[in-house]
C-alpha cells in the first residue's frame, strides 16, 4: 500500500490542534515542545514487540503442565506437515515482516529527526525576526521622534536664524543619530587609506568624536548641529565646531577641503536634500579629494545616492554593505572621488 503523506500530515495537525484545545489553546512553547516522537508512538511500539507472534518459526509454549507437551507435540507435526506444503509462503511472509518492521524503525527515527531539524530552524527564523522588527520598530520610532521635533521647534526657526544658530531639531536628530549609529568608527575606519595624505579633513556630523578616532590621527575639524556633543567632542580634544551641517558646507569656499566625511546620511539628511549634499560636497572638495559618505540605509538608498554621485561626476572608488544594529539589517558606506583638473 502506498503511503499517503498528505493523510499523515492531516493526523499529525488533528492531534496537534486536539491537544491544544484540551489545553485551552494557550500551552506555552515548553509543552510543545514535549510531544511524543514518532519512535514512541504506541503503534510501532506493538509492531516492535509482538511481530514476532506472526513468525511461523516461532518457539511455541504451553502453560499446561502435564498435557502441555502432548500438545506441543501435536502442533509441531500439524506445522511441519503445514510448513511442508506452504514453506516458500511462510518464509516470505516472515522475511516481509522483518523489513516492514526495519522500514518502520528506519522512517521513525528520520522523521524524528527532521521534526527537530525544523523545529530549531523555526525557532531561529522566529528570533531573527524578532529582532528584525525590533530594530525596526526602534527606527520607526526615532523617525517619528524626528518629526515631531521639527514640527514643535518650526514656529522658532526665525528666531534661531536670526541668532546664527543651528536648527534645534537638527540638534535632537543628532543626538537620535548617534545611538543608531552604533559601529561608526569601523565603518569610516575602513575607507581611511582612501583619503589624500596630509590633506585638511571635515567630518560633517562628527558626534561625540568617535568618527575622529577612525581617521588615525589625520588632520581633521568636524561640524555638529548639538552642542552638546560638540562639548564632548573637544573635550577629548578634537576640533569640531557649532553649526548647521547643510549650512556650514554650502558656505565653504571652493575647492577648500581635501576630503570630506559625511556620517549617518539617511538619519540626518533628507531625501530631497541629497541633490543639494552632494553638490555642496563637488564644490568643497578639491580636485582628487575624496568624499566618505557613510549610514545609507538600505540598498534603495544606496542606489539612488550613487547615481547622485555618478550624476554629479564623482568617481566611486568603493562601496561596501556592513551589519545593522541588528540581523537582517545593513548599513552602505559610499566613497566618491572628484576628478583631477584637467
Amino acid at each position: 500500500m502506498p503511503v499517503r503523506i498528505e493523510e499523515i500530515i492531516q493526523r499529525i495537525r488533528r492531534e496537534i490542534a486536539e491537544g491544544a484545545e484540551a489545553r485551552g489553546g494557550d500551552a506555552p512553547p515548553a509543552e510543545l515542545d514535549r510531544l511524543p516522537a514518532i519512535s514512541a508512538r504506541p503503534e510501532l511500539e506493538y509492531l516492535n514487540r509482538h511481530w514476532a507472534l506472526f513468525d511461523p518459526l516461532a518457539e511455541m509454549r504451553s502453560h499446561r503442565r502435564f498435557f502441555g507437551p502432548v500438545v506441543l507435540r501435536f502442533r509441531w507435526m500439524f506445522r511441519r506437515l503445514v510448513l511442508g506444503v506452504l514453506d516458500r509462503y511462510f518464509e516470505k511472509e516472515r522475511a516481509f515482516l522483518l523489513e516492514l518492521v526495519r522500514f518502520e524503525n528506519a522512517l521513525a527515527e528520520r522523521s524524528d529527526r527532521l521534526l527537530r531539524e525544523v523545529t530549531e530552524r523555526t525557532k531561529a527564523v522566529a528570533q531573527r525576526n524578532d529582532l528584525f522588527l525590533g530594530a525596526l520598530d526602534l527606527r520607526l520610532e526615532a523617525i517619528e521622534a524626528r518629526e515631531e521635533m521639527r514640527r514643535a521647534l518650526e514656529h522658532d526657526e526665525p528666531a534661531r536664524a536670526a541668532a546664527g544658530v543651528s536648527d534645534g531639531s537638527e540638534a535632537a536628530i543628532a543626538e537620535l543619530a548617534l545611538g543608531l549609529g552604533v559601529g561608526l568608527a569601523e565603518r569610516v575606519r575602513a575607507f581611511a587609506s582612501r583619503l589624500p595624505a596630509g590633506a585638511p579633513v571635515l567630518v560633517l556630523g562628527c558626534g561625540s568624536g568617535e568618527a575622529f578616532d577612525a581617521l588615525d590621527g589625520a588632520a581633521a575639524s568636524g561640524v555638529e548641529a548639538s552642542a552638546s556633543l560638540v562639548a564632548a567632542a573637544r573635550a577629548r580634544g578634537f576640533d569640531a565646531a557649532v553649526a548647521s551641517l547643510a549650512g556650514h558646507l554650502e558656505s565653504l569656499p571652493e575647492e577648500s577641503i581635501g576630503a570630506l566625511v559625511v556620517t549617518r546620511v539617511s538619519d540626518r539628511h533628507p531625501l530631497a536634500a541629497w541633490p543639494r549634499l552632494v553638490a555642496g560636497a563637488w564644490r568643497a572638495l578639491r580636485p582628487g579629494g575624496v568624499a566618505i559618505f557613510e549610514g545609507l540605509g538600505d540598498g534603495r538608498e544606496a542606489a539612488r545616492f550613487r547615481w547622485l554621485l555618478a550624476r554629479q561626476r564623482f568617481a566611486i572608488v568603493d562601496a561596501r554593505s556592513f551589519p545593522g544594529i541588528a540581523p537582517g539589517v545593513e548599513e552602505h558606506v559610499l566613497v566618491g572621488r572628484r576628478a583631477e583638473a584637467a
